[in-house]
Protein backbone atom coordinates (compact mmCIF):
# COMPACT_ATOMS: atom_id res chain seq x y z
CA UNK A 1 0.00 0.00 0.00
CA UNK A 2 1.48 3.24 -1.05
CA UNK A 3 0.86 6.48 1.41
CA UNK A 4 0.14 9.64 0.65
CA UNK A 5 3.11 12.42 0.22
CA UNK A 6 1.82 14.28 3.21
CA UNK A 7 1.47 11.00 5.15
CA UNK A 8 4.89 9.93 4.44
CA UNK A 9 6.70 13.64 4.55
CA UNK A 10 4.88 14.03 8.18
CA UNK A 11 6.52 10.57 9.53
CA UNK A 12 10.05 11.14 7.87
CA UNK A 13 9.59 14.87 10.27
CA UNK A 14 9.16 12.96 13.49
CA UNK A 15 11.92 12.69 15.59
CA UNK A 16 13.36 9.36 17.76
CA UNK A 17 11.83 11.39 20.85
CA UNK A 18 8.31 11.72 19.23
CA UNK A 19 8.79 15.25 18.84
CA UNK A 20 8.91 17.17 15.37
CA UNK A 21 11.84 18.46 13.90
CA UNK A 22 9.56 20.82 12.46
CA UNK A 23 9.80 24.70 14.32
CA UNK A 24 7.90 27.46 13.88
CA UNK A 25 9.75 30.17 12.07
CA UNK A 26 9.17 33.71 10.83
CA UNK A 27 9.01 33.34 6.26
CA UNK A 28 8.75 35.85 3.73
CA UNK A 29 7.13 34.42 1.27
CA UNK A 30 8.67 36.51 -2.30
CA UNK A 31 8.02 34.13 -4.92
CA UNK A 32 11.00 34.24 -7.55
CA UNK A 33 11.82 32.96 -10.48
CA UNK A 34 12.03 29.10 -10.94
CA UNK A 35 15.31 27.08 -10.05
CA UNK A 36 13.82 23.31 -10.96
CA UNK A 37 13.46 21.22 -13.88
CA UNK A 38 10.09 19.16 -12.15
CA UNK A 39 6.81 20.14 -12.68
CA UNK A 40 6.55 23.35 -11.36
CA UNK A 41 3.33 24.47 -8.97
CA UNK A 42 2.64 27.99 -7.96
CA UNK A 43 0.76 27.75 -4.35
CA UNK A 44 -1.53 30.79 -3.83
CA UNK A 45 -2.74 30.83 -0.29
CA UNK A 46 -3.19 33.78 2.35
CA UNK A 47 -2.81 31.73 5.80
CA UNK A 48 1.46 30.88 5.38
CA UNK A 49 1.47 27.87 7.58
CA UNK A 50 -1.10 26.43 5.07
CA UNK A 51 0.58 27.19 1.95
CA UNK A 52 4.31 26.25 3.65
CA UNK A 53 1.85 22.77 4.21
CA UNK A 54 0.57 22.05 0.71
CA UNK A 55 3.77 23.15 -0.84
CA UNK A 56 5.73 20.37 1.25
CA UNK A 57 3.21 17.61 0.38
CA UNK A 58 3.46 19.12 -3.04
CA UNK A 59 7.65 18.88 -3.04
CA UNK A 60 7.67 15.64 -1.32
CA UNK A 61 5.87 14.08 -4.65
CA UNK A 62 8.38 15.99 -6.94
CA UNK A 63 6.83 18.83 -7.72
CA UNK A 64 8.94 22.43 -7.68
CA UNK A 65 6.76 24.44 -5.79
CA UNK A 66 6.40 28.77 -4.54
CA UNK A 67 4.23 29.55 -2.52
CA UNK A 68 2.68 33.06 -2.69
CA UNK A 69 0.22 34.90 -0.05
CA UNK A 70 -1.57 36.82 -2.90
CA UNK A 71 -3.11 40.45 -2.65
CA UNK A 72 -1.89 41.38 1.33
CA UNK A 73 -3.61 44.19 2.70
CA UNK A 74 -3.71 47.31 0.52
CA UNK A 75 -0.84 45.93 -1.54
CA UNK A 76 -1.00 44.98 -5.28
CA UNK A 77 -0.34 41.85 -6.52
CA UNK A 78 2.38 41.93 -9.36
CA UNK A 79 0.50 39.42 -11.63
CA UNK A 80 -1.75 42.53 -11.33
CA UNK A 81 0.99 44.72 -12.77
CA UNK A 82 2.24 45.34 -15.94
CA UNK A 83 5.27 43.29 -16.11
CA UNK A 84 3.13 40.51 -14.30
CA UNK A 85 4.18 37.40 -12.00
CA UNK A 86 6.97 35.60 -12.86
CA UNK A 87 6.35 32.38 -11.11
CA UNK A 88 2.68 32.81 -12.22
CA UNK A 89 3.81 33.04 -15.97
CA UNK A 90 6.12 29.96 -16.17
CA UNK A 91 4.24 27.73 -13.81
CA UNK A 92 2.80 24.46 -14.90
CA UNK A 93 -0.25 24.49 -12.66
CA UNK A 94 -1.25 26.80 -10.18
CA UNK A 95 -3.15 26.13 -6.65
CA UNK A 96 -5.42 29.09 -5.91
CA UNK A 97 -6.43 29.57 -2.21
CA UNK A 98 -7.54 33.04 -2.03
CA UNK A 99 -10.89 33.41 -0.50
CA UNK A 100 -12.99 34.63 -3.49
CA UNK A 101 -15.42 36.37 -1.37
CA UNK A 102 -12.69 39.53 -1.48
CA UNK A 103 -12.47 41.12 -5.11
CA UNK A 104 -9.01 41.53 -4.67
CA UNK A 105 -8.73 37.74 -4.77
CA UNK A 106 -11.03 37.39 -8.18
CA UNK A 107 -8.73 39.93 -9.14
CA UNK A 108 -6.00 37.65 -9.53
CA UNK A 109 -7.94 34.71 -10.66
CA UNK A 110 -9.08 36.75 -13.78
CA UNK A 111 -5.83 38.16 -14.67
CA UNK A 112 -4.57 34.41 -14.36
CA UNK A 113 -7.23 33.48 -16.89
CA UNK A 114 -6.26 36.22 -19.05
CA UNK A 115 -2.34 35.58 -18.95
CA UNK A 116 -1.98 32.64 -18.22
CA UNK A 117 -4.93 30.54 -20.36
CA UNK A 118 -3.05 27.28 -20.79
CA UNK A 119 -1.99 27.14 -17.01
CA UNK A 120 -4.63 24.80 -15.44
CA UNK A 121 -6.07 26.12 -12.28
CA UNK A 122 -6.83 23.91 -8.59
CA UNK A 123 -8.96 26.37 -7.02
CA UNK A 124 -10.27 25.89 -3.88
CA UNK A 125 -13.75 27.38 -3.79
CA UNK A 126 -16.81 28.10 -1.15
CA UNK A 127 -19.99 26.25 -1.25
CA UNK A 128 -21.86 29.79 -1.88
CA UNK A 129 -20.98 31.03 -5.23
CA UNK A 130 -22.51 33.70 -7.07
CA UNK A 131 -22.86 33.71 -11.06
CA UNK A 132 -19.60 36.35 -10.95
CA UNK A 133 -17.72 33.74 -9.74
CA UNK A 134 -19.07 30.79 -11.09
CA UNK A 135 -18.61 31.86 -14.40
CA UNK A 136 -14.63 32.94 -13.25
CA UNK A 137 -14.17 29.15 -12.21
CA UNK A 138 -15.69 27.99 -15.49
CA UNK A 139 -13.23 25.71 -16.55
CA UNK A 140 -10.83 25.69 -13.34
CA UNK A 141 -10.54 22.44 -11.11
CA UNK A 142 -12.45 23.14 -8.02
CA UNK A 143 -12.21 21.94 -4.82
CA UNK A 144 -14.62 22.67 -1.96
CA UNK A 145 -12.93 25.15 0.66
CA UNK A 146 -11.43 23.99 2.83
CA UNK A 147 -9.47 21.85 1.07
CA UNK A 148 -6.78 19.31 2.61
CA UNK A 149 -3.43 19.08 1.68
CA UNK A 150 -3.99 15.70 0.56
CA UNK A 151 -6.76 16.77 -1.34
CA UNK A 152 -5.22 19.63 -3.03
CA UNK A 153 -1.58 17.16 -4.29
CA UNK A 154 -4.23 14.40 -5.53
CA UNK A 155 -5.59 16.88 -7.95
CA UNK A 156 -2.07 18.37 -9.16
CA UNK A 157 -1.50 14.70 -9.61
CA UNK A 158 -4.68 14.14 -11.88
CA UNK A 159 -3.80 17.06 -13.69
CA UNK A 160 -0.09 16.69 -14.51
CA UNK A 161 0.69 13.08 -13.60
CA UNK A 162 3.29 11.90 -10.85
CA UNK A 163 5.90 14.20 -10.73
CA UNK A 164 8.27 11.12 -9.44
CA UNK A 165 8.30 8.25 -7.01
CA UNK A 166 11.07 10.12 -4.79
CA UNK A 167 11.12 13.44 -3.12
CA UNK A 168 14.05 15.60 -5.12
CA UNK A 169 16.75 16.97 -3.75
CA UNK A 170 16.59 20.54 -3.27
CA UNK A 171 13.26 21.42 -4.59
Amino acid sequence: MQRSPIVAMQERQETPTGGSTAHARAVNLRPQPWRWNHPRVLVEHPDEAAGLAIASGLRFAGYAVDVCPGPQGRGQCPLIGPEGCAPAHDADLVVCCLGYEREAAREVLRELRTRCPHVPLVVETPSDIDADLRELLDGCHQLPAPASAEQIVAAVQSLLGQATEESPSGA
